[in-house]
Protein backbone atom coordinates (compact mmCIF):
# COMPACT_ATOMS: atom_id res chain seq x y z
CA UNK A 1 0.00 0.00 0.00
CA UNK A 2 1.40 3.50 -0.03
CA UNK A 3 1.84 5.32 2.87
CA UNK A 4 3.20 8.91 4.01
CA UNK A 5 5.87 7.97 5.94
CA UNK A 6 7.83 10.68 8.19
CA UNK A 7 11.35 9.75 7.77
CA UNK A 8 13.49 10.47 10.84
CA UNK A 9 17.07 10.73 8.61
CA UNK A 10 15.69 13.98 7.00
CA UNK A 11 12.29 14.63 8.87
CA UNK A 12 10.77 15.00 5.21
CA UNK A 13 7.35 13.90 4.18
CA UNK A 14 7.44 10.76 1.74
CA UNK A 15 5.57 8.81 0.10
CA UNK A 16 6.29 4.91 -0.58
CA UNK A 17 5.21 1.67 -0.68
CA UNK A 18 4.69 -0.44 2.39
CA UNK A 19 3.31 -3.73 3.59
CA UNK A 20 -0.14 -3.83 4.61
CA UNK A 21 -0.85 -4.53 7.91
CA UNK A 22 -3.09 -7.51 9.12
CA UNK A 23 -5.40 -7.11 11.75
CA UNK A 24 -4.78 -9.44 15.13
CA UNK A 25 -7.14 -10.21 17.57
CA UNK A 26 -9.86 -7.23 18.45
CA UNK A 27 -8.29 -5.62 15.38
CA UNK A 28 -10.29 -4.23 11.65
CA UNK A 29 -8.05 -3.19 8.52
CA UNK A 30 -9.59 -0.16 7.04
CA UNK A 31 -9.49 0.93 3.47
CA UNK A 32 -9.24 4.75 3.96
CA UNK A 33 -11.83 7.03 2.54
CA UNK A 34 -10.62 10.55 3.83
CA UNK A 35 -8.30 11.94 6.13
CA UNK A 36 -7.97 15.44 7.31
CA UNK A 37 -4.93 17.54 8.40
CA UNK A 38 -5.24 18.45 12.21
CA UNK A 39 -2.69 20.89 14.31
CA UNK A 40 -2.07 17.41 16.58
CA UNK A 41 -0.82 15.87 13.29
CA UNK A 42 1.90 18.47 12.69
CA UNK A 43 2.98 18.80 16.25
CA UNK A 44 3.61 15.14 15.82
CA UNK A 45 5.79 15.42 12.58
CA UNK A 46 7.43 18.51 14.45
CA UNK A 47 8.03 16.34 17.24
CA UNK A 48 9.73 13.21 15.01
CA UNK A 49 11.50 16.12 12.91
CA UNK A 50 13.49 16.99 15.93
CA UNK A 51 14.00 13.79 17.75
CA UNK A 52 16.23 11.18 15.62
CA UNK A 53 15.52 8.64 18.36
CA UNK A 54 11.89 8.33 16.80
CA UNK A 55 11.47 5.44 14.42
CA UNK A 56 9.77 6.58 10.72
CA UNK A 57 6.12 6.76 11.23
CA UNK A 58 2.60 7.43 9.39
CA UNK A 59 0.87 10.64 10.56
CA UNK A 60 -2.91 10.87 10.85
CA UNK A 61 -4.55 10.85 13.83
CA UNK A 62 -8.22 10.25 12.41
CA UNK A 63 -10.19 9.80 9.25
CA UNK A 64 -13.17 7.40 7.36
CA UNK A 65 -13.35 4.40 5.82
CA UNK A 66 -14.64 0.77 4.92
CA UNK A 67 -13.61 -2.29 7.12
CA UNK A 68 -12.17 -4.78 4.66
CA UNK A 69 -10.85 -7.80 7.03
CA UNK A 70 -11.75 -8.18 10.75
CA UNK A 71 -9.48 -9.91 13.09
CA UNK A 72 -10.79 -12.75 15.65
CA UNK A 73 -13.40 -11.12 18.01
CA UNK A 74 -17.23 -9.67 18.31
CA UNK A 75 -16.92 -6.15 17.55
CA UNK A 76 -14.22 -6.33 14.36
CA UNK A 77 -17.06 -9.20 13.03
CA UNK A 78 -19.66 -6.44 13.90
CA UNK A 79 -18.11 -3.92 11.93
CA UNK A 80 -17.21 -5.50 9.07
CA UNK A 81 -18.38 -4.24 5.89
CA UNK A 82 -19.47 -0.74 7.43
CA UNK A 83 -18.02 3.17 6.58
CA UNK A 84 -16.51 4.07 10.19
CA UNK A 85 -14.85 6.80 11.44
CA UNK A 86 -11.13 5.40 13.16
CA UNK A 87 -8.41 6.79 15.22
CA UNK A 88 -5.07 4.65 15.04
CA UNK A 89 -3.85 2.50 18.07
CA UNK A 90 -1.47 3.95 20.60
CA UNK A 91 2.09 3.96 18.60
CA UNK A 92 0.79 2.60 15.50
CA UNK A 93 0.38 3.58 11.82
CA UNK A 94 -2.22 6.08 11.51
CA UNK A 95 -4.40 7.02 8.72
CA UNK A 96 -2.55 9.08 6.23
CA UNK A 97 -2.35 6.04 4.16
CA UNK A 98 -4.74 3.58 1.85
CA UNK A 99 -5.23 1.15 4.63
CA UNK A 100 -4.94 1.22 8.19
CA UNK A 101 -5.33 -1.91 10.97
CA UNK A 102 -6.06 -0.49 14.68
CA UNK A 103 -8.52 -1.56 17.64
CA UNK A 104 -12.44 -2.09 16.32
CA UNK A 105 -12.94 -0.30 19.59
CA UNK A 106 -10.91 2.98 18.06
CA UNK A 107 -14.20 2.58 14.92
CA UNK A 108 -17.21 3.95 15.40
CA UNK A 109 -20.02 3.73 12.60
CA UNK A 110 -21.37 6.25 10.37
CA UNK A 111 -25.01 7.06 9.29
CA UNK A 112 -25.69 6.92 5.69
CA UNK A 113 -26.46 11.03 6.24
CA UNK A 114 -22.88 11.17 7.26
CA UNK A 115 -20.47 12.02 3.93
CA UNK A 116 -16.80 10.35 3.93
CA UNK A 117 -15.06 13.86 4.31
CA UNK A 118 -17.42 14.89 7.13
CA UNK A 119 -17.46 11.67 8.96
CA UNK A 120 -13.42 11.42 8.25
CA UNK A 121 -13.29 14.53 10.87
CA UNK A 122 -15.96 13.56 13.07
CA UNK A 123 -13.13 12.64 16.16
CA UNK A 124 -10.70 14.46 16.85
CA UNK A 125 -11.72 18.00 17.04
CA UNK A 126 -15.83 17.08 18.15
CA UNK A 127 -14.09 14.91 20.75
CA UNK A 128 -12.12 18.07 22.26
CA UNK A 129 -14.32 20.72 21.94
CA UNK A 130 -16.93 18.18 24.26
CA UNK A 131 -13.30 17.68 26.65
CA UNK A 132 -13.33 21.38 26.69
CA UNK A 133 -16.14 21.74 28.07
CA UNK A 134 -16.32 19.08 30.38
CA UNK A 135 -12.97 20.75 32.15
CA UNK A 136 -14.92 24.14 31.96
CA UNK A 137 -17.78 22.56 34.03
CA UNK A 138 -15.63 20.42 36.27
CA UNK A 139 -13.96 23.43 37.48
CA UNK A 140 -16.76 26.05 37.79
CA UNK A 141 -15.39 28.21 35.03
CA UNK A 142 -17.79 31.15 34.12
CA UNK A 143 -16.42 31.41 31.01
CA UNK A 144 -13.57 30.86 28.37
CA UNK A 145 -11.24 32.15 26.79
CA UNK A 146 -10.15 30.49 23.10
CA UNK A 147 -6.84 31.75 21.32
CA UNK A 148 -6.63 30.45 17.20
CA UNK A 149 -10.58 30.85 17.38
CA UNK A 150 -10.82 30.89 13.85
CA UNK A 151 -10.05 27.48 13.49
CA UNK A 152 -12.86 24.56 12.75
CA UNK A 153 -11.80 23.58 16.52
CA UNK A 154 -13.07 27.41 17.53
CA UNK A 155 -16.39 26.98 15.72
CA UNK A 156 -17.27 23.83 17.21
CA UNK A 157 -16.41 25.22 20.97
CA UNK A 158 -18.95 28.26 20.03
CA UNK A 159 -21.59 25.83 19.04
CA UNK A 160 -21.48 24.26 22.63
CA UNK A 161 -20.84 27.42 24.72
CA UNK A 162 -23.86 28.64 23.13
CA UNK A 163 -26.17 25.79 23.71
CA UNK A 164 -24.86 25.78 27.23
CA UNK A 165 -25.20 29.32 27.69
CA UNK A 166 -21.45 29.83 27.92
CA UNK A 167 -19.56 33.52 27.66
CA UNK A 168 -16.57 32.44 24.90
CA UNK A 169 -14.20 35.27 24.01
CA UNK A 170 -12.80 34.79 20.68
CA UNK A 171 -8.98 35.56 20.09
CA UNK A 172 -7.83 35.89 16.15
CA UNK A 173 -4.99 37.27 14.60
CA UNK A 174 -6.85 39.25 12.03
CA UNK A 175 -8.78 41.87 11.13
CA UNK A 176 -10.46 39.78 8.64
CA UNK A 177 -10.94 36.60 10.90
CA UNK A 178 -12.34 38.86 13.90
CA UNK A 179 -15.20 40.97 10.87
CA UNK A 180 -15.79 36.75 10.02
CA UNK A 181 -16.62 35.72 13.12
CA UNK A 182 -18.99 38.60 14.24
CA UNK A 183 -20.82 38.29 10.66
CA UNK A 184 -21.24 34.60 11.60
CA UNK A 185 -23.14 35.46 15.45
CA UNK A 186 -19.78 35.75 17.92
CA UNK A 187 -20.36 38.17 20.27
CA UNK A 188 -17.20 38.66 22.08
CA UNK A 189 -14.10 38.51 19.44
CA UNK A 190 -10.58 40.01 19.64
CA UNK A 191 -7.98 41.03 17.21
CA UNK A 192 -4.50 40.03 18.38
CA UNK A 193 -3.20 42.30 16.36
CA UNK A 194 -4.87 45.28 17.53
CA UNK A 195 -2.85 47.72 19.18
CA UNK A 196 -5.18 47.90 21.93
CA UNK A 197 -5.56 43.96 22.52
CA UNK A 198 -4.33 43.03 26.09
CA UNK A 199 -5.96 45.97 27.33
CA UNK A 200 -9.08 44.97 26.17
CA UNK A 201 -8.71 41.12 26.87
CA UNK A 202 -8.10 42.34 30.39
CA UNK A 203 -11.21 44.14 30.78
CA UNK A 204 -13.30 41.37 29.12
CA UNK A 205 -11.89 38.84 30.69
CA UNK A 206 -12.41 40.72 34.48
CA UNK A 207 -15.88 41.67 32.89
CA UNK A 208 -17.47 37.62 32.03
CA UNK A 209 -15.19 36.35 34.72
CA UNK A 210 -13.05 34.23 31.99
CA UNK A 211 -10.96 32.29 34.42
CA UNK A 212 -9.92 29.76 31.60
CA UNK A 213 -7.71 30.34 28.53
CA UNK A 214 -7.33 27.56 26.00
CA UNK A 215 -4.41 27.90 23.93
CA UNK A 216 -3.12 26.09 20.40
CA UNK A 217 -0.61 28.36 19.54
CA UNK A 218 1.57 29.03 22.69
CA UNK A 219 3.62 31.71 20.80
CA UNK A 220 5.84 35.01 21.81
CA UNK A 221 2.73 36.65 22.74
CA UNK A 222 1.55 33.79 25.62
CA UNK A 223 2.92 36.05 28.56
CA UNK A 224 1.08 38.67 27.09
CA UNK A 225 -2.34 36.66 27.46
CA UNK A 226 -1.43 35.23 30.88
CA UNK A 227 -1.04 39.05 32.16
CA UNK A 228 -4.53 39.64 30.82
CA UNK A 229 -5.69 37.33 32.84
CA UNK A 230 -8.38 37.45 35.89
CA UNK A 231 -6.61 36.33 39.29
CA UNK A 232 -6.61 32.15 39.70
CA UNK A 233 -7.04 31.69 35.77
CA UNK A 234 -6.36 28.34 34.45
CA UNK A 235 -3.92 28.12 31.30
CA UNK A 236 -4.72 25.18 28.64
CA UNK A 237 -2.31 24.60 26.28
CA UNK A 238 -3.49 21.85 23.50
CA UNK A 239 -1.01 22.77 20.87
CA UNK A 240 2.09 24.66 19.30
CA UNK A 241 1.22 26.28 16.06
CA UNK A 242 3.77 28.94 16.73
CA UNK A 243 7.00 28.01 15.44
CA UNK A 244 8.78 28.90 18.73
CA UNK A 245 10.30 26.19 20.61
CA UNK A 246 10.51 27.82 23.97
CA UNK A 247 8.19 30.60 24.95
CA UNK A 248 8.99 32.90 28.23
CA UNK A 249 6.07 33.50 30.92
CA UNK A 250 7.05 36.28 34.17
CA UNK A 251 6.80 33.49 37.26
CA UNK A 252 5.90 36.64 39.50
CA UNK A 253 2.96 36.90 37.16
CA UNK A 254 2.34 33.08 37.97
CA UNK A 255 3.04 33.66 41.73
CA UNK A 256 1.06 36.59 42.57
CA UNK A 257 -2.04 35.98 40.41
CA UNK A 258 -2.50 32.20 41.25
CA UNK A 259 -2.31 31.12 37.11
CA UNK A 260 -1.65 27.72 36.58
CA UNK A 261 -0.56 25.93 33.76
CA UNK A 262 -1.67 22.40 32.34
CA UNK A 263 -1.80 20.51 28.90
CA UNK A 264 -4.47 18.84 27.41
CA UNK A 265 -4.00 15.73 25.01
CA UNK A 266 -6.81 13.89 23.50
CA UNK A 267 -5.31 10.84 23.46
CA UNK A 268 -4.64 10.35 27.35
CA UNK A 269 -7.99 11.99 28.06
CA UNK A 270 -9.38 9.21 25.67
CA UNK A 271 -7.45 6.29 27.34
CA UNK A 272 -8.27 7.36 30.76
CA UNK A 273 -11.81 7.82 30.06
CA UNK A 274 -12.67 4.49 28.52
CA UNK A 275 -14.49 2.64 26.30
CA UNK A 276 -17.61 3.41 27.80
CA UNK A 277 -17.46 7.25 28.64
CA UNK A 278 -15.85 7.29 24.96
CA UNK A 279 -18.64 5.76 23.06
CA UNK A 280 -21.12 8.14 24.71
CA UNK A 281 -19.07 11.03 23.86
CA UNK A 282 -18.69 9.85 20.39
CA UNK A 283 -22.47 9.40 20.41
CA UNK A 284 -22.66 13.07 21.38
CA UNK A 285 -20.61 13.75 18.30
CA UNK A 286 -23.12 12.01 16.32
CA UNK A 287 -26.31 13.90 17.26
CA UNK A 288 -23.97 17.29 16.86
CA UNK A 289 -23.35 16.07 13.52
CA UNK A 290 -27.09 15.31 12.64
CA UNK A 291 -27.44 19.16 13.69
CA UNK A 292 -25.27 22.12 13.20
CA UNK A 293 -22.22 20.87 13.32
CA UNK A 294 -20.49 20.46 9.40
CA UNK A 295 -17.10 21.07 9.35
CA UNK A 296 -15.99 23.42 5.92
CA UNK A 297 -13.57 21.57 3.66
CA UNK A 298 -11.44 23.91 1.75
CA UNK A 299 -9.25 21.22 -0.24
CA UNK A 300 -8.48 17.62 -1.06
CA UNK A 301 -5.36 16.06 -1.93
CA UNK A 302 -4.32 12.94 -3.08
CA UNK A 303 -1.11 11.02 -0.71
CA UNK A 304 1.51 12.49 -2.95
CA UNK A 305 0.63 15.68 -2.17
CA UNK A 306 0.94 15.10 0.98
CA UNK A 307 3.16 18.57 1.60
CA UNK A 308 1.27 20.82 -0.57
CA UNK A 309 -1.61 19.56 1.52
CA UNK A 310 -0.23 20.95 4.54
CA UNK A 311 1.57 24.11 2.94
CA UNK A 312 -2.10 24.69 1.70
CA UNK A 313 -3.37 24.37 5.27
CA UNK A 314 -1.15 26.50 7.22
CA UNK A 315 -1.62 29.31 4.52
CA UNK A 316 -4.95 30.07 6.04
CA UNK A 317 -6.66 27.25 8.64
CA UNK A 318 -9.44 29.30 8.96
CA UNK A 319 -10.48 28.57 4.98
CA UNK A 320 -11.43 25.52 6.60
CA UNK A 321 -9.92 21.71 6.40
CA UNK A 322 -7.54 20.19 4.04
CA UNK A 323 -8.36 16.70 3.50
CA UNK A 324 -6.02 13.46 2.10
CA UNK A 325 -7.56 11.58 -0.20
CA UNK A 326 -5.77 8.19 -0.62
Amino acid sequence: MKAVIVDKASGNLLVRETEMPEPGAGEVLIKVLAAPINPSDLAGIKRVRGNTDEEPFIPGLEGAGTVIKAGRGLLPRLWLGKRVTCSPKHGSGGTWAEYIVTSAGSCFPLSDKVSDEQGSMSLVNPLTALSFLEIVKKNDHKAIINNAAASALGRMVELLCTSHGIPLINIVRSQKQADDLRNKGSKYVLNSSDPLFTFNLASLSRELNATILFDSVCGENLHLLIESLPYGSTVVIYGSLSPDEYVSISPRNLLTNDIRIKGFYLGNTSREAGMIKNMMNLLRVRQLMKGNLKITVQNRFPLEKVQTAIDTYLSNMSAGKVLLIP
